[in-house]
């Protein structure tokens, strides 16, 4: 737990394995729904496990063997360190930026719904009122005709 470079090779092989047992010709005798894919996520090393499109819809249950957390192991290549903190940091303020633009953009509908939602409501209430009366009158008028 030293060198993040190790984690992501470990986690880069774990991927590679999965795909390639799932993409072998013998899949009758070599199940891919059967493998253990917490324990040879464990095997590999894994802190935590990749979301990966192949294996999604699998109920997994892995449990970290260690309480590290993945973001706190550095890379011991200061060049990538530094790298890897800039690219946090803007995934950090473009995170930030995209969920302040979503509440703003909630707000502003909250606000035209509160605003528009009432008369809009009064004028469908109006309508139907109408429309039932003129239908209510349509009736009377085929009464009357009928006892003509």
């Amino acid at each position: 737990a030293k060198d993040r470079a190790i984690m992501d090779l470990g986690q880069r092989a774990f991927v590679s394995f999965v795909r390639a047992y799932k993409e072998h010709e013998l899949a009758y005798t070599m199940m891919f729904s059967m493998l253990p894919f917490a324990g040879i996520a464990s095997g590999y090393g894994l802190l935590f496990f990749p979301r990966m499109p192949d294996i999604k819809h699998f109920k997994i249950e892995f449990k970290p063997p260690l309480n590290i957390k993945a973001r706190d192991i550095k890379y011991k290549d200061k060049n990538r360190e530094k790298q890897r903190l800039k690219n946090m940091q803007a995934r950090r303020e473009k995170n930030e930026q995209e969920r302040k633009a979503r509440e703003a953009l909630e707000a502003e509908r909250q606000r035209k719904k509160r605003k528009e939602k009432p008369k809009r409501r009064r004028k469908r209430v109006h309508q139907e009122i109408k429309s039932e009366w003129e239908e209510l009158q349509r009736e009377v008028n085929m009464m009357k005709k009928l006892k003509k």
